[in-house]
């Protein structure tokens, strides 16, 4: 199975997510900016990557992780996506996309602006750490639906 996190811009909440899935960082318990800037791709993606699926890791039960920025087009996403892959032959059920938009908050969103738009990567990091502290047990939760979904379509 592949899961693919996605969010606005692919490089927070679901960078975060997916660092979440595969063990790179706890949902509870703190967080520290070194753990937090070594994830993969975490605060790297530029704007005009948005739109690629980019592979972070192999969870332990071998499914893939990935991330992926929409902007505001993650219900479009979610549409195609499924369809696209029957068009290819490629079985929709083994691709679980997993929103994590709704794990924003007003600093993740300041500091991403800041650091991916503005260009002021140190302040708006700055700004990603606080905002990640305070998102890890939403998006903890998101993760945790997406492990349940893919634990029941197992058996």
């Amino acid at each position: 199975m592949k899961v693919i996190y996605h969010c606005y811009g692919g490089t927070h909440s679901s960078v975060l997510a997916a660092a979440i899935h595969l063990g790179l960082l706890q949902k509870n318990g703190p967080l520290s900016a070194r753990k937090l800037f070594s994830c993969p791709m975490f605060d790297q993606l530029e704007h005009g990557q948005i739109g690629s699926i980019n592979m972070i890791g192999k969870d332990k039960e071998g499914h893939e992780i990935y991330v992926m920025g929409c902007k505001n087009a993650g219900a479009l996403v979610e549409k195609i996506l499924p369809e696209f892959c029957q068009l290819l032959g490629v079985d929709p059920g083994s691709i679980l996309l997993v929103c994590t938009i709704p794990c924003l908050n007003i600093l993740l969103r300041l500091g991403g602006y800041l650091s991916r738009r503005a260009g002021l990567v140190t302040l708006g990091r700055f700004f990603l750490l606080l905002g990640a502290r305070q998102s890890l047990d939403k998006v903890g939760e998101t993760v945790e639906r997406a492990r349940y979904i893919l634990r029941k379509t197992k058996g």
